[in-house]
């Protein structure tokens, strides 16, 4: 009776917490890719696409319910989740060293190890069955508490920490006080995005506590996921020529 309940829910999200981001997420990308074109531009660009794409994955993922098909684009969905906010570590370093010209190598070189490091979710979520998606869990996706402790492990260690030493970085890059404005726009606009990440492993895993799965997520992640792409877009997106 649980599993069903979660599995009407999670039909319901889709509709709105998931097909929703697919729309936004994809007219920030044309927007940026229509006004510049440029190394910064394509970055954030593709984040917002990157993130799109996750999206469209997981809610094809539930279409796709009582086929094999379904668990692989669920899995393939949630890397690119994961990988897709950890491009705002590189976005961030972009724009640290946007006058320096760093060479484009070092530039490949970080979205490599983003794109190795988020492959924990095939090595923990399919190999170690960290994430569970089938018949015996009624098609609803279900995290073991260490599938969950490990990515919010890296996410700390490989995201946020980088992410707040870069934040710093950025705030004694660009000292104007109208840039000010925008950086710390940006600064919280980034870490509502990477609490969703947070958010959702542990809604995924918590599958007991119905009130934070019929109540607090369902009503905070449409809402700041909105918010933070929306802020993110205004603070740099609109001013990357």
């Amino acid at each position: 009776m649980l599993l069903q309940e979660a599995l009407n829910q999670r039909i319901i999200l889709v509709l709105i917490a998931q097909i929703w981001p697919i729309f936004y997420c994809s007219y920030f990308a044309y927007k940026l890719l229509k006004r510049a074109k440029n190394r910064a531009t394509y970055t954030l660009s593709s984040t917002f696409i990157s993130l799109s794409l996750s999206f469209f994955l997981a809610s094809l993922s539930i279409l796709l319910n009582y086929t094999p098909f379904a668990y692989t684009f669920f899995i393939v969905g949630i890397y690119f989740f994961f990988f897709t906010h950890s491009l705002f570590v590189i976005f961030t370093w972009v724009l640290v060293k946007l006058d320096d010209k760093s060479p484009n190598w070092k530039f490949c070189l970080g979205i490599t190890f983003y794109g190795i490091i988020s492959s924990f979710v095939f090595w923990i979520g399919f190999f170690l069955k960290g994430i569970r998606l089938d018949s015996s869990t009624e098609w609803v996706p279900i995290y073991s508490w260490f599938f969950l402790s490990i990515s919010w492990t890296l996410l700390f260690i490989f995201v946020i920490i980088p992410q707040i030493y870069l934040s710093f970085k950025l705030l004694k890059v660009f000292e104007g006080i109208i840039l000010k404005r925008r950086i710390n726009m940006y600064i919280v606009s980034v870490f509502l995005e990477l609490s969703m990440v947070f958010a959702l492993f542990l809604y995924n895993a918590w599958i007991e506590n119905t009130i934070y799965r019929n109540y607090i997520y369902p009503s905070i992640f449409p809402v700041i996921g909105t918010i933070a792409a929306f802020l993110i877009y205004k603070s740099f997106g609109k001013e990357l020529e």
